[in-house]
């Protein structure tokens, strides 16, 4: 991506057009052309701003990225007590999946059309899923700072697979019955 990608109305145009469409239906059945003409923009305006398709879908995960931790982190902030600031994580999915017609997880849905693990869009969903375990594991850490490195990173890894098949579960049967369930469990791992 060069350096005048998203300094435009154009470039946030088609960015934000391409980011509806991968969500909603797919990467790969999502075409250029498809995203040029919702975009309202010429196809030397799209190749100006982006290579390719893959470098378009490349902005798309790092966009998707910022604004899915803000969001997170929005939610999890209006929480003084570190139980509370936990799950409100599960919050969160209850507010969020309904919201994007339980469309899931767009990282999961991408890395499902790329098989191949070396794939730059494969690397930044492992960077985006790192994150989101780490963001877990500082959590965690807070609850109670003086336990244990090796009994904070098991439970840590234990609530963030609860969240991971909360998010797919959700996704499945469009519905937040697995997250009410989901935080119940975790309530009682950390009391």
């Amino acid at each position: 991506m060069n350096s005048r990608n998203l300094s435009g109305d154009t470039a946030t145009r088609i960015l934000k057009t391409a980011s509806r469409l991968f969500y909603e239906q797919g990467y790969h059945v999502t075409g250029i052309n498809q995203v040029i003409t919702e975009a309202g923009v010429a196809k030397a305006s799209f190749y100006y701003h982006f290579s390719s398709k893959e470098e378009l879908c490349l902005a798309y995960l790092h966009q998707r990225h910022q604004d899915w931790f803000c969001w997170l982190q929005q939610e999890v902030e209006q929480h003084e007590d570190d139980q509370e600031r936990l799950l409100s994580l599960f919050t969160f999915l209850e507010r969020w999946l309904p919201d994007s017609n339980f469309r899931g997880c767009a990282f999961l849905n991408i890395a499902s059309e790329f098989p191949s693990p070396d794939s730059k869009i494969r690397l930044l969903v492992v960077n985006h899923k790192n994150a989101l375990q780490s963001f877990i594991q500082q959590l965690v850490k807070k609850l109670n700072p003086l336990t244990d490195e090796n009994h904070i990173g098991l439970l840590s890894d234990v609530i963030y697979l609860l969240f991971e098949g909360a998010i797919n579960e959700s996704q499945i049967y469009r519905s937040t019955r697995f997250i009410q369930v989901t935080r119940e469990a975790v309530r009682q791992l950390i009391t």
